[in-house]
């Protein structure tokens, strides 16, 4: 997985070079920003950076948060944006990627039965954020950016059951039980566009 991840940005980046040097007006950006998570758990925090190139009122890149919303997890996504209205200050944004499972210690799940316990294990999902925001501009290049997004990540949980029939034919049987969750949140963010 992790590899599949690297050759991936490479190649994003290698491309994004060559857009660059290919096309003067293009230019690189970077946009850190932090986020506020509400849905029916309860509000969470996110950090997440993306980057990528610019031109004119659209900008692609890709981005990477950790969200801490219910199951701890790493978004990977592609960034895609455009500005729009007078002095392009509005924005649109769609985030689309995998949502890499990263669950803390305590948010493992332990099952008994007999003979002994397991513990959960997570899966990785998807990850999908779209909003709308408002760049306030300090400088030429640089601006703070704030918006407003409903966002949704998946991630599954497993884990392993023994059933002991007390009934001939008296078999043992292993059978492993998975829950899929679905998380969908509204994102209120902050940033800065650099």
């Amino acid at each position: 997985m992790m590899k599949t991840i690297f050759l991936i940005t490479g190649l994003f980046l290698t491309t994004v070079c060559g857009l660059a040097q290919a096309n003067k007006k293009t230019s690189f950006y970077l946009h850190p920003q932090v986020a506020l998570l509400n849905g029916d758990h309860s509000v969470s925090g996110q950090i997440l950076v993306s980057g990528g190139i610019e031109k004119k009122a659209f900008s692609i890149g890709i981005g990477v948060a950790v969200d801490y919303y219910k199951i701890r997890s790493v978004p990977l996504f592609a960034d895609l944006r455009t500005a729009f209205g007078k002095d392009r200050a509005f924005f649109s944004y769609l985030s689309i990627g995998s949502n890499i499972a990263w669950a803390l210690e305590s948010q493992y799940n332990t099952y008994w039965a007999m003979g002994g316990s397991n513990k959960s294990s997570f899966s990785n999902g998807i990850y999908t954020d779209i909003g709308i925001g408002y760049s306030f501009r300090k400088a030429k290049k640089n601006s703070v950016t704030m918006s407003v997004g409903y966002s949704m990540k998946t991630i599954s949980e497993s884990h392993f059951e023994t059933m002991y029939r007390d009934f001939p034919p008296y078999t043992i049987e292993s059978f492993e039980r998975k829950m899929d969750y679905t998380f969908n949140r509204i994102a209120l963010r902050l940033g800065i566009r650099l």
